[in-house]
């Protein structure tokens, strides 16, 4: 009976902590993107911390990846700044919708009030006064 003795090696990492700065930034930033997301003013705050965030994390992974090291803090920064910059777009377009809207109505609610017909008139009479003042 012949066995066989083929054995596996693994080469270590060449440098196990390469990446690893920019992963724990790039995860951090994420986190802190996802936090400040929620926030409805600040969601393009958000947005530009997880696209820091994400660059980060995508260079800590590279740089991992091409050592061998572990990506682990690197993928959970891409996770959370993607998560991040989808829900601060989301804010950024409902405040934007809203703002939109809100200037509609105040325009149609100026328009049916007459008060935009007032503000006119008082202008002309103020252009008529400045007029008459300026030949004397």
């Amino acid at each position: 009976m012949e066995q066989n003795t083929t054995t596996t090696t693994t080469t270590p990492p060449s440098n196990p902590n390469a990446g690893k700065g920019m992963g724990i930034a790039g995860m951090i930033l994420g986190i802190v993107a996802i936090i400040v997301s929620f926030v409805p003013c600040f969601g393009w705050w958000a947005v530009v911390l997880a696209v820091v965030g994400l660059i980060l994390s995508a260079v800590s992974m590279s740089q991992a990846q091409k050592a061998g090291a572990s990506k682990g803090m690197a993928i959970a920064g891409l996770i959370c700044s993607i998560i991040a910059i989808i829900i601060g777009s989301i804010w950024i377009f409902v405040i934007a919708k809203g703002a939109g809207m809100a200037a509609d109505q105040f325009k149609e609610a100026m328009e049916k009030s007459g008060a935009m017909d007032s503000l006119n008139n008082a202008m002309e009479r103020l252009k008529e006064i400045t007029d008459t003042t300026q030949t004397h």
